[in-house]
Parts: structure tokens; sequence; C-alpha cells
């Protein structure tokens, strides 16, 4: 075993039979997702355990009214316009906030919400959404079109930290009349409601006069369950939201019958599992494999999450990571797969990508992991003429996966070993999120801020991001500090690269590490893929993987499985993703 897993990890071996008990417990799923919202199957980064019914009866009880729920970490904002990402989005996001569409937890189709009842394709770049009557906002204020507009107009901008923008991309809305919406985007959209499930909403009088940072601690939507308390850094308190309009009946959209709710955070993973084991709480995740030999088999549920985990290198500003063969020489010089072993039990998949086989753009050769070859990595360095003094950046929140402390360490010592030297920075969700959205897009919107404009940088030309760059590169910086590496966990629940393209190889996206607006390069690939659908979307969207590929964008991929510690008596099943909806849980008495 590597030195760097064996000496710095501490890493001890998995419990016999762990693989043998994983491959029974998860259930592959295959297809991919449509530009129409049809029922659809999915090919997730990792097996997953299917629900069987989708629907859930009008007189479901359950024998408790109560849950306790246990994540690692809480999140950095409950406002249901305020950022995501990973675990801890399930609060705010999958609770107290119903989007425009959804993604079906049992098969994937896209169906509507509380917020909605239909829609339907008006024009290549135009959707007509139709609204659902009766709905009110947690403060009572009613749910129309005109209501949906304040959110929309922060949804559809890349200059803020919203969680629905890396998915949608630009776009207006307007009211057609009282409960029908238009979705006007600002370039082709084919499958746009499949990219809609995070597009949440605020009350709109409630929202005109809270400040951006009074709203982080409070969400007025009209989601199942409200927010009752926020300890912040203890726990959260909600209870059911009495006013909730069904979705018809399916089971994800339902009047709670569990009323009480209380989220509390914990580190540990083996904490969180023995918080389930010893009854203190109902349901604990990601609990990791590690978890496996302190539970009951009845106490154990495994799902997926639509996530790879990877480190995002930044391939401009920096004089060594803007180096092909130096981010080569990164991506050759790790053991991917004796990494997952040790630390994963192998319940893994190392990629070459952000993306894997069942998502359009994804192929078997633009998916397929770096081989680990610490030697090739010393001549690519060399070649590069890489400056052995350098020493990366390497920014990560805490607890975000399990064993993730292990994962940068063991990353750490394989470049190290190859003469790549990274500082590791284990930093709380605000000071990670100012680093990672200080990137190309900030470098364009300095420049539009220097030269007086106030459009948004998603409206920016080609030579607004060419001078950007320019600037950029000459500083060595926006003007804000970033880092070379970036610890990411990029998604895809639609099951299409539009996704990562959209958020990941956008020079106006304020997250993204790479932009290339040359004459002809990949910013203006971009909306001519994202335009497409059928065969042509396929061909555009592989070779931007191809690309990613071949440029080594991101280092060491692996997918994320993700394992629950639940109370046998929770009427439950995980998702393909990570989404929880306590308003589809019961107990057995």
């Amino acid at each position: 075993m590597n030195r760097f897993i064996q000496t710095n990890l501490g890493w001890r071996r998995s419990i016999a039979g762990l693989i043998i008990f994983l491959t029974m417990a998860l259930v592959a799923c295959g297809s991919s997702a449509t530009a129409t919202p049809v029922t659809t199957t999915t090919t997730g980064s990792t097996p997953v355990s299917q629900p069987q019914a989708t629907s859930v009866p009008s007189s479901a009880v359950s024998a408790r009214d109560s849950i306790v729920l246990v994540i690692a970490e809480q999140p950095a904002v409950v406002d249901a316009l305020g950022t995501g990402g990973g675990i801890s989005q399930a609060v705010h996001h999958d609770n107290m906030s119903d989007p425009l569409t959804w993604q079906s937890g049992d098969d994937q189709r896209i169906v509507p919400t509380s917020a909605t009842t239909g829609w339907e394709q008006v024009g290549p770049s135009k959707w007509r959404f139709f609204l659902r009557e009766g709905v009110k906002f947690h403060n009572g204020e009613p749910w129309n079109a005109q209501a949906a507009l304040p959110s929309l107009a922060i949804l559809a901008s890349s200059e803020n930290d919203n969680p629905s923008y890396g998915y949608t991309g630009g776009f207006t809305a307007e009211a057609f009349d009282e409960f029908t919406l238009d979705i006007n985007c600002t370039t082709p959209c084919p499958i746009f409601p499949n990219t809609a499930f995070f597009a949440n909403f605020t009350a709109p009088d409630f929202l005109a006069s809270t400040t951006e940072e009074d709203r982080a601690r409070q969400n007025v939507s009209f989601g199942p369950y409200k927010l009752v308390e926020w300890d912040f850094g203890v726990s959260i308190t909600q209870e059911a939201y009495e006013d909730y309009v069904p979705a018809g009946d399916h089971f994800e959209f339902q009047t709670p019958v569990i009323r009480d709710v209380k989220w509390f955070f914990r580190g540990e993973p083996q904490v969180m599992a023995a918080m389930v084991k010893t009854g203190e709480a109902d349901i604990a995740w990601d609990v990791g494999v590690d978890a496996i030999d302190t539970l009951d088999a009845n106490q154990i549920k495994s799902g997926g999450s639509a996530e790879v985990f990877t480190l995002d290198v930044l391939s401009m500003l920096h004089p060594e990571t803007s180096k092909l063969k130096v981010r080569q020489a990164m991506a050759h010089a790790i053991n991917c797969q004796e990494m997952i072993d040790a630390l994963y039990g192998g319940n893994s998949v190392c990629r070459g990508n952000i993306i894997w086989p069942g998502v359009i753009g994804a192929t078997e050769s633009n998916t397929a992991p770096y081989s680990f070859d610490p030697g090739l990595s010393r001549q690519l360095l060399e070649e590069a003429n890489y400056d052995n003094d350098t020493v990366l950046r390497l920014f990560s929140r805490g607890t975000r996966i399990p064993k993730q402390v292990e994962v940068l360490e063991a990353v750490q010592g394989y470049l190290a070993d190859v003469g790549v030297n990274v500082d590791v920075n284990i930093v709380d969700v605000q000071g990670f999120l100012d680093r990672r959205n200080c990137r190309a897009g900030q470098a364009v919107a300095d420049l539009l801020s220097d030269r007086g404009s106030t459009k948004d940088a998603a409206d920016a030309t080609l030579e607004e991001m060419q001078a950007a760059l320019a600037a950029a590169n000459e500083r060595g910086s926006t003007s804000c500090a970033t880092a070379e590496l970036i610890e990411n966990e990029p998604s895809n629940e639609t099951l299409d690269f539009g996704r990562q393209i959209t958020y990941y190889l956008n020079c106006s996206k304020a997250q993204s590490p790479f932009c290339d607006p040359s004459p002809g390069g990949i910013q203006e690939q971009l909306a001519p893929a994202l335009a497409a659908s059928g065969d042509e979307r396929k061909q555009l969207l592989e070779g931007l993987a191809d690309f990613v590929h071949e440029q080594a964008l991101w280092l060491t991929p692996f997918d994320l499985p993700v394992i629950y510690a639940v109370d046998p008596k929770l009427n439950w099943q995980p998702r393909f993703d990570r989404r929880v909806r306590i308003n589809s849980m019961t107990f057995s008495p």
C-alpha cells in the first residue's frame, strides 16, 4: 500500500464482507435524461436503491409525528435563493422550498411541484409554465406569476451564488397571465424543465424588504416545512407547513404526516451513526463505509449522489497550473484506485472526468481514469520547466464527504512525491465559497466594473472576456483571492454535460476555473452545444468532454456513494441523488 495512505492517513482495513454487502445493497439504474418531460431512468455515478411506490395515499399515517435528522454540517444559509450544494442543502432546498420542477425520486422523470401543474415549449428559447392556484408562501403572501418574478430575476443571474443558474443558464421571466409564467432563455434551451429543480422562490414582499444578509438566516418559501428556529452551529428546527398544497398524488409532494423536524450537525460520521444506533436520531447521512460495522443490517441504506469528488485545477491566472503538461503530470501522479480501495473499501469508481457513462456527452474514453505513472509525471514536469519552489494552494470546506481529510492528505502526498508541493487549507463554508467564487466570472465582472459597465458578466462580449482574462493573467489574480486547487463535488442530476459546461467552462461564471474566449474557442462552442438536441447535442457535448479529459482540467475524480444510517421503522428509500424529502416519510409502529 502506498505510504501516503498508510502513514499519513492511518487507514484501517475495511471490515470483512463490506464489498459483498454493498454490492447486494446497491441497485444500478440506466438511461439518460431527455429534452422533454418524459419518464426516464438513469445510469448514475454509483448504484442506487430505487423506491418502488410513486405515490402516497391521502390517508397516509405515521406512528410518530417527529423526526431527528443528522448531517455533517449546517447549511451556509437557509434562504431559498441562497447557495446550496451537498448534503446540507436538504435542510432548506429539499424541505422548506419547492422548485419550479422536480426530478422524481423513483424514475427520474420530470414532474410538477406545488409551484406548477405543467409546462410546454413554445419556441426554441421559450417555455410556458402553468402555476398551481391556491398556494401561499409561509408568510401568507399569495403565489402567482407576478410573485415568481423577483425570485426568478435573482436565479437568472450569474453574478450571485444562487442554486439554479449553473443548471438553467440565463433567462428572463414574464407573467403571461395570473397563473401562467413565460421563461425566455438567453440562448436556446431544449431541456429547460430538466434543469429547473433548484429554481426556488421567496415571498416577493419579504424579498423586497429584507437584505440578503438577513435573508440568509430565514426561509419564506412554500415548501412542506417552515423554519421555526436556527440555533446556529447546533440545530435547526422545522415544523410542517399547515397550508402546504400537495402536487397531486406524487409521493414527494404530499402533506406532511411527520409534523416536527429537528436537524443536528455532527462532523464525525461515526458520531452520526452512533446517534442512530442509540435512538438519538432517526436518520443520518453520509456516514461512510466505516459505519457499516457499527450498525445492524436493517439500519443501513445506500444510494447514489449523482456527484463525483474532484479538485478543480485553475487553468488560468497561475504560471504553473495554466500549463497543460503540469496538469497532466498531476493527473498521472495520483493513484486513485489505491486511494479508494484504502479509504472506501473499493466502493467507488475512478474517473478521468466529472461525468460518467450514461450522462449525455460521456464516453468510455473521455471518462477513463488517468493511469498512475509517477515517472511520466516527473518527465512532464521537467518538459514544462516546472518551478519546484512553487507551493500550490488547495482549499476545501470541512466534512464535505467522509474521509475528506484523508483524501486531501493522500493527494498532497502523491503530488509531493513527484515534486509538486501543495498547501492544504480546510476552512469554513463561507471562507471556502469566497475562494471558489473568485475565478473567471469575477475577472469579467472586474473588467466590466473598471469600464463603468453595469451589465451582468453573462452578457459580456468576447472582446470583454478576452480583455478580462488578459488583465487578470497580468495581475496573476482577480480582485479577490482564489486557489490553484479547489475541492469540488460537481453533480449531474440532469444527466447531461450541459450542466457542467455552463458552470465550469464558462468565462462568465464566478467559480469557473477555466476560460477560453479566443475566436472559435470553448466559450463560443458552449451556446451551440446547449442549443442542440438529439444526436447533434450528444456529438457536441462529447467533443467538449473530450477536451476536458485531454486538458486534465480536474484532478482525481471519483464517484461518491452515500451511506445512510436509519431507524428500521422509518419508511423511506434513498434517491439516485442525495435529496431527501421528509414529507415522503412515515414511521411504522
